[in-house]
């Protein structure tokens, strides 16, 4: 994801771009890379000395290759310190890559957290594992940043995320199998570095606060319509899912539609 951010930014915004991270993009994709550890604070600090704006992707994206306590330290300190570090060198503006994990959706399904279809930014948070509950105290931690000392952010809360080659693997559609935690929804990675390159644009306009987006594709993950599919798996939710028709996604992204211009471009069915 964060090579189709630096891509995104290259080629539609005036920005002179400095990659961080702990794997080095390629040369053409940044002005500058430096190799830091967003856990060590020092690090970060020095890293965003003379920045203007910070689009926050690092994390371990997932509890599969790390001890759940690990992905939440690690996620959790990293923010902090990106947090931390914009206040003392006056960086308003973040754009954070949060996580539509941070909604746990399949439990909301079975305990009437949802109420209408497709699932909007009012859906209450109940991350149920440390990489979700990693992505929401992130998201707390910059609200708190927001409110003490006026930054301006937008948490994106990014759906289930394919690269433009994994579509003949795990980008496949799921229509044949259980995805409520996402509601059969997922993102291409090049239209989540368009949402974020918007969000930074619209920031300004945003004002103080931290001001979350749902980001996902224009359809939804499925071959058959969801009005069709969730019946079968979420009997709870078969009548509020009968205008998802066609190829209508059930994770609203009407909001970052609206207020960002945010207007995805790629799906599975083209691939």
């Amino acid at each position: 994801m964060g090579r189709s951010v630096l891509a995104e930014f290259q080629q539609e915004s005036k920005h002179a771009i400095v990659a961080v991270d702990r794997i080095l993009p390629p040369s053409s994709l940044a002005r500058q890379s430096l190799f830091i550890d967003l856990s060590n604070a020092g690090s970060v600090y020095g890293a965003l000395a003379g920045a203007d704006a910070v689009v926050h992707l690092g994390a371990y994206p997932s509890t599969e290759h790390h001890p759940g306590e690990e992905v939440f330290t690690n996620n959790t300190s990293a923010t902090a310190n990106v947090a931390a570090a914009c206040v003392a060198l006056g960086i308003k503006r973040v754009v954070y890559a949060s996580s539509i994990t941070v909604y746990g959706l399949d439990h909301q399904v079975l305990h009437g957290g949802i109420e209408s279809l497709p699932s909007d930014e009012s859906v209450s948070k109940r991350p149920d594992d440390f990489y979700a509950l990693s992505k929401w105290v992130g998201e707390e931690t910059l609200t708190l940043a927001a409110q003490e000392h006026g930054l301006q952010v937008a948490s994106l809360r990014i759906a289930f995320a394919v690269g433009p080659d994994e579509y003949g693997g795990r980008g496949r559609p799921r229509g044949d199998r259980d995805a409520s935690a996402g509601i059969w929804s997922y993102v291409d990675s090049r239209d989540v570095a368009q949402a974020a390159r918007l969000a930074l644009e619209h920031l300004d306009d945003l004002g103080p606060g931290n001001h979350p987006f749902n980001v996902g594709a224009a359809d939804a993950h499925s071959a058959e319509p969801l009005c069709e599919v969730i019946p079968r798996f979420l009997p709870e939710l078969a009548e509020m899912s009968s205008g998802l028709t066609d190829t209508h996604p059930g994770y609203s992204i009407t909001k970052a539609q609206n207020v960002l211009g945010y207007a995805p471009k790629h799906s599975w069915r083209d691939a």
